[in-house]
């Protein structure tokens, strides 16, 4: 049975202000398209049945906002610690904690590991003319019919890679 696997980076961050790396927020544009991914995924009937994100505070907020912009209860977003500023290796051991029951999984997390998951993941990543695959506040949904604890290279399809951006 296919499995679907969203990758989110997570929304624009705020450096106005002299935060450490893990408490940055993000800045009125990151909740904008944030918001506007959310509404993407409800409208397209892609609600995720479980969201792990970093627990860094853009994550965190990014999270929150997408799955409130979709009908998700945010209470239901599992932090997972080590998927803060996670290599591919981590990435791959956090979607392995996923129960095979759910269908549809969402990872927030940061670059470089999101976009490196990706191209692991995948044959074959269109890169736009910009040579930004992962911007922030953008997607990548994937299909795959392995287990969660058996995604290895080339294992999944994109489906579509979408930016909150030009939402």
């Amino acid at each position: 049975m296919k499995k679907e696997l969203i990758l989110m980076r997570h929304g624009k961050s705020d450096w106005s202000k002299r935060l450490s790396d893990f408490q940055r927020p993000i800045k009125k544009r990151g909740f904008k398209e944030s918001t506007r991914i959310g509404k993407w995924l409800g409208e397209q009937t892609l609600v995720p049945d479980l969201i792990i994100s970093s627990p860094a505070m853009r994550a965190r907020e990014t999270a929150e906002t997408v799955a409130e912009s979709m009908d998700y209860d945010p209470e239901n977003i599992f932090w997972n610690d080590p998927v803060y500023m996670a290599d591919v290796s981590e990435l791959l051991d956090a979607i392995a904690t996923t129960p095979e029951e759910c269908q549809r999984l969402m990872l927030v997390g940061h670059n470089p590991g999101m976009e490196d998951l990706l191209f692991y993941l995948t044959e074959e990543v269109d890169v736009p003319e910009d040579g930004k695959v992962m911007p922030t506040a953008t997607i990548a949904l994937l299909e795959t019919e392995s287990a969660w604890n058996e995604l290895e290279h080339a294992s999944c399809t994109i489906r579509i890679i979408v930016r909150g951006r030009f939402l």
